[in-house]
């Protein structure tokens, strides 16, 4: 390791180098020397010294201070600020703050070009290099590693580093990888508060803080999904730029191989579950097949929700470790989980969609295409009347059925009258109350549809009505027919 200090860089007259602050630590070890004008302490590491112009360092004496203090808590070797018109005058308070931590602050001659004290810096350090490499080498024996069955990749390399490291998909707020010990929910909703208005372009660095506490940092990583990686762990705990690139590379590759299988995956699953629906396999068949999803357990919940909603559910999902299956059907999508893990799930994701229909338990694979048209009519139920999440009661009336045959009781029951008007006369009412109520009962936008006037619309309501029996303006009579018309077109889907 290299044993060059502060005090050694002064000693070299040759580098016109003087303390101005922080004697104290004129004892403090250098590893490496680096230029930054940016936030340096989102770019330079523990033992590292910072030089540069003076663009970094703020002008009044409050930012003066808080400047030497994040140098100082990242665990700077020092700073050398070279002595010409860029850099801001110290401020005293600045100096004292130096004083107080013993944390170096160094001015050098405008004739001394920075690579000149750099060069210096890198002779000494070139046994670092050795130990540099040898931990590259551990990272990726960890990274080839087959033996996932006892620890993650994750695991592995928070104990070579001795920080312990979570990855955040910040879209979703949720972790990728399994770890030891996940983090809070306060904590991702604080990461992901702090990044969610630059999800296109993610900080590279940023500091999680709890007021004036230090907590973790967190690094953007190179993968399609919106992930950064997460060190929890002491400030002072010596990870360099060299190695924390090729960590998140390295990790940036796991998580990019998880997605994909989990994505061939969520492919095969909706493949089974088409299957399972369309009742075209028996059980046993179907059995094995649900066990490479880990759905062997003899309870299963139907959750419905918007197709549109489908790729964050699966993403959510498989992120916690809840086993399941998807797929889509007549607009809606359903997935399948154990019943045992039903709460949390709809839990974490009734938050994230306007409306989710959720089945009774499921106890054999026969029952299951029953429960997702259950489901289906929940969530009908949800989106007509805003409840966000709607539970299929098996004491539901008439206009939530049960089962296929209730769906076509409830049918006739409801709009048996108009289907016959509608056969008997060649008119299209049943078409008409459809378009009207799916378009919130505005006239322009049915008649447009329907291309006809709307005096001839004015009819056709009033025929409905007629016929039906039921008022168009009274919410109970448009909840009544508008879930008699979803439980037709489920009840048609499914017997195609």
């Amino acid at each position: 390791m290299s044993r060059l200090t502060v005090g050694d860089l002064i000693a070299m007259d040759q580098l016109g180098c003087a303390a101005v602050a922080g004697v104290a630590g004129l004892d403090r070890r250098i590893v490496w020397a680096h230029t930054s004008e940016l936030d340096p302490w989102d770019w330079l590491g523990a033992d590292e010294l910072l030089m540069t112009a003076g663009l970094c360092v703020p002008p009044d004496e409050p930012a003066q201070c808080t400047f030497v203090e994040r140098l100082h808590e990242k665990g700077l070797a020092g700073v050398i600020i070279g002595d010409d018109a860029t850099a801001p005058p110290l401020t005293a308070a600045m100096l004292a703050v130096a004083d107080r931590l013993g944390f170096p602050i160094l001015r050098c001659s405008h004739t001394t070009p920075f690579a000149a004290i750099g060069r210096t810096v890198a002779l000494a350090s070139q046994s670092v290099q050795v130990s540099r490499v040898a931990r590259l080498s551990r990272l990726y024996e960890h990274a080839r590693s087959t033996s996932l069955a006892e620890t993650s990749l994750l695991v592995r390399l928070s104990r070579e580093l001795r920080y312990t490291l979570h990855v955040v998909d910040v879209e979703y707020g949720t972790e990728v990888l399994p770890t030891d010990n996940a983090l809070s929910d306060k904590t991702i909703r604080a990461l992901a508060a702090r990044v969610a208005g630059t999800l296109d372009r993610l900080p590279a660095h940023l500091t999680l803080m709890d007021g004036a506490d230090y907590v973790m940092t967190a690094h953007a990583l190179p993968t399609h999904r919106k992930c950064m990686l997460v060190m929890e762990g002491s400030p002072a705990t010596d990870v360099d730029a060299f190695a924390l690139l090729h960590v998140r590379t390295l990790i940036g590759v796991e998580v990019e191989k998880v997605t994909r299988e989990r994505e061939h995956a969520d492919e095969a699953g909706e493949g089974l579950l088409r299957r399972i629906l369309a009742g075209t396999d028996a059980a046993e068949a179907v059995t094995p097949l649900l066990e490479q999803f880990d759905l062997a357990e003899p309870e299963w919940t139907v959750l419905s929700f918007g197709t549109d909603f489908l790729p964050a559910a699966r993403t959510i999902t498989g992120d916690r470790g809840v086993p399941h299956v998807t797929g889509t059907l007549d607009e809606h999508a359903y997935m399948l989980i154990p019943t045992g893990r039903s709460p949390e799930t709809i839990d974490v994701l009734s938050g994230r969609t306007r409306a989710m229909g959720v089945s009774p338990s499921a106890t054999t694979i026969g029952q299951i295409s029953d429960s997702a048209r259950q489901a289906g009519w929940a969530l009908d139920t949800a989106r007509s009347t805003g409840v966000p999440v709607t539970r299929y009661s098996t004491d539901a009336p008439l206009f939530v059925p049960r089962t296929l045959t209730d769906a076509r009781h409830a049918t006739d029951a409801i709009l048996g009258d108009l289907l016959l008007y509608d056969r008997g006369h060649e008119s299209h009412l049943v078409e008409t109350l459809e378009t009207f109520l799916t378009h919130n009962r505005s006239w322009t936008v049915t008649a447009e549809q329907l291309g006809i006037h709307r005096q001839s619309l004015a009819f056709r309501l009033r025929k409905i009505e007629s016929v039906t029996g039921r008022n168009l303006k009274a919410s109970s009579d448009i909840a009544m027919l508008w879930l008699a018309l979803r439980a037709r077109a489920h009840a048609r889907a499914l017997t195609d």
